[in-house]
């Protein structure tokens, strides 16, 4: 059953225009089509904690708005993003949306630090992704789906700008810093091109985060759209040499397809899936630990060493 929600909306040449919207709960999904009419855009300021100017409602529903929204999914009809639409949500985490989004006011996304999971659903065309990322300083794994089906993970490190004054000009200069921009820039004519996304991986595993190169390796091997055998090798060398760490982290974000992948592809004997074991045992996590003795007596029958909660 899904939670009752409510939207503000007007008409315009094109179709509906979603002013606000209002509900109880933090996950929203943008209907497709209101009054019989596609919806097509988000005005400015649509999920900000304060617009413009209030829309009149009668739902009696509260306002999704600045820190009431957590998830939002866009149809595919939709066209444009206003201006600030969702400036300052900072509880802003994750975003389903189609490629074919064609304009996006200026200020989206400032202050959704934490936006960091990207729903990308394909369209022939021009892709809105490079534009949304550029926008998205921090660390982002965006899951790129075709007609339904998952067809790549990719994961964009962090950067950051600083604002360096030319003393003597008295210009204001903006640097960049991160690997983060370096791999926004791997895009033509809006087209992610997967070669040059891989090619970074030589300079980013001694420049980027554990974290973020623990999620990216993984994903591209799990994933592998057009992963050359070369790319493929490097990141299965890092790891295969730091596992351990990539199983730890996997199982602390409580990510069991990650977790059991990686004792599937890199534990080589029953100790090292035992050890994933009694890691999972120390965390009291019953589903893993079930998981994980299903793969280690498949891998490796015979004696089975007892773990309980």
């Amino acid at each position: 059953m899904m939670e009752e929600q409510s939207f503000a909306y007007e008409k315009t040449e094109d179709g509906i225009r979603i002013l606000r919207c209002y509900g109880v709960s933090s996950k929203v999904e943008v209907p497709s089509e209101l009054d019989g009419l596609p919806v097509t855009e988000l005005s400015a300021y649509a999920f900000a904690k304060e617009a413009e100017e209030e829309a009149e409602h009668a739902s009696g529903l509260p306002c999704v708005c600045g820190l009431a929204l957590e998830e939002l999914s866009l149809p595919e009809t939709l066209r444009r993003l206003g201006r600030y639409v969702f400036y300052n949500c900072t509880r802003f985490r994750k975003l389903s949306f189609y490629s074919n989004i064609a304009f996006m006011g200026a200020g989206g996304f400032i202050g959704c630090e934490n936006l960091t999971h990207l729903l990308l659903h394909q369209k022939e065309g021009k892709s809105c992704l490079r534009e949304i990322l550029q926008d998205l300083k921090q660390s982002v794994a965006v899951d790129c789906y075709r007609e339904g089906v998952l067809e790549c993970r990719l994961v964009y490190p962090e950067f950051f700008e600083e604002a360096v004054e030319n003393t003597p000009a008295r210009i204001i200069n903006t640097q960049t810093h991160g690997m983060g921009i370096q791999y926004r820039n791997t895009f033509q004519d809006t087209r992610i091109v997967f070669s040059e996304y891989d090619k970074l991986f030589e300079t980013g595993k001694y420049n980027i985060d554990l974290t973020s190169i623990i999620e990216m390796t993984a994903a591209r091997l799990m994933h592998p759209f057009k992963l050359e055998d070369s790319a493929k090798e490097q990141y299965g060398l890092w790891l295969g040499h730091h596992w351990v760490e990539a199983a730890e982290y996997f199982l602390e974000q409580e990510k069991t397809k990650e977790l059991r992948w990686m004792a599937e592809s890199f534990a080589e004997t029953r100790e090292e899936v035992e050890m994933l074991l009694q890691a999972a045992n120390a965390r009291k996590d019953a589903r893993e630990l079930s998981g994980l003795m299903d793969i280690l007596h498949r891998r490796f029958p015979g004696k089975r060493k007892k773990f309980t909660l």
